[in-house]
């Protein structure tokens, strides 16, 4: 069953994601602007929250399908790693172009070594800190990502065994996972002293971010439940007043305060995902275009990025940074989205209906 609102909801994500990562490279915005680019990066934590809500839908439709496991395994694996494999040739070759152009030469560039580059084929990046964020650009969420899809079954089957129908239960499991989190960082930081920032290792690993995809598994549980049910106007109200007091903790200089930004975007977002699912309005055909072809966006993107700094860097002397991140973002976006649009035809459908052959031979 296709569910307009969650492909509207990726759209958002991958224009957030994007948004944040034109404005790291326009230096100089004026405040609102700063505040609002930083936020995209939070569009990873909606794709999070979506993601375990559809996982939940997909497991719940086929729970009398035989060979669960094996078919569910199968079904993400192609949907993630063929683009992902294409994605590290792609941006190895243009690695090697930018130092052809730097140095006259080909060189292998020092981050392609042999353990790296078999941490992002096999999908262990995200336990690995020299491989994770480098070879695929973005790489991290990709890891991150498929370490829960290995865990998901085991979560997704005592979430429902142990919250037995009661939305208190799974508060309090979720209210647990987080702090099970916070203690391993304390313990992290008092034998290794690392700290969860923004964008570091351990900001990425999935022990951080379990919380964000718990969001979601809770809220497919209990959709129902009178918080999630009433007008959209209640969801508006929460949503805007839980994404303020994330950007004002964004400034704090609190210990390990990224280790609960993610979290409490992620409830925000359940509100957010909410307005969309009441208001079939807001789910407009470029948004659902553009959420079908999110993934694509999301690998795909960082080339054209490249080139927004050197434009960015080329006429900030002269024309307003604002404007130039306006312009910027809005070609970044439409030229993703024309190469996102071939990434879908001839790369993700392709792999996804060999996915299906296989289930249906295993069938």
């Amino acid at each position: 069953m296709k569910l307009n609102y969650i492909d509207s909801i990726r759209g958002v994500a991958i224009l957030m994601v994007i948004l944040g990562h034109i404005g790291q490279e326009v230096r100089g915005l004026s405040l609102i602007p700063h505040l609002l680019t930083s936020y995209g990066q939070m569009g990873v934590q909606l794709f999070f929250v979506a993601s375990a809500y559809t996982l939940c839908l997909s497991a719940s439709n086929r729970i009398t399908e035989s060979h669960q496991i094996k078919k569910y395994a199968i079904r993400r694996f192609f949907r993630i790693a063929p683009l992902y494999y294409i994605g590290l040739i792609v941006y190895f070759l243009f690695d090697l172009s930018l130092l052809w152009n730097k140095n006259g030469t080909f060189s292998l560039p020092e981050k392609y070594t042999l353990i790296n580059v078999l941490s992002n084929l096999f999908f262990f990046h995200g336990f690995y800190p020299p491989a994770n964020n480098n070879i695929v650009p973005g790489g991290w969420s990709i890891g991150t990502e498929m370490a829960f899809y290995v865990v998901f079954p085991l979560l997704f089957y005592y979430f429902k065994k142990w919250t037995s129908g009661s939305f208190g239960k799974a508060l309090l499991i979720l209210l647990v996972v987080f702090i099970i989190s916070q203690l391993i960082f304390v313990l992290v930081y008092n034998f290794m002293g690392l700290l969860v920032k923004n964008n570091n290792f351990l900001y990425y690993n999935l022990v951080n971010q379990i919380s964000v995809f718990c969001v979601g598994i809770v809220f497919f549980l209990f959709e129902k439940n009178t918080l999630f049910t009433k007008d959209w106007k209640f969801d508006l109200i929460v949503f805007v007043a839980l994404t303020s007091i994330s950007l004002v903790l964004w400034n704090c200089n609190w210990l390990n305060i990224f280790s609960v930004i993610p979290v409490l975007s992620a409830i925000s977002f359940v509100f957010l995902i909410n307005i969309f699912n009441k208001n079939n309005k807001l789910n407009l055909n470029f948004l659902l275009r553009i959420g079908a072809v999110s993934y694509s966006m999301y690998i795909i993107h960082f080339i054209f990025l490249f080139f927004s700094a050197l434009v960015s860097l080329k006429f900030s002397q002269f024309i307003n940074k604002n404007i130039i991140l306006v312009v910027m973002y809005l070609l970044t976006v439409m030229v993703t989205f024309v190469f996102a649009s071939i990434s879908e035809r001839y790369i993700e459908k392709p792999f996804i209906n060999i996915a299906k052959k296989i289930i249906h031979k295993i069938h």
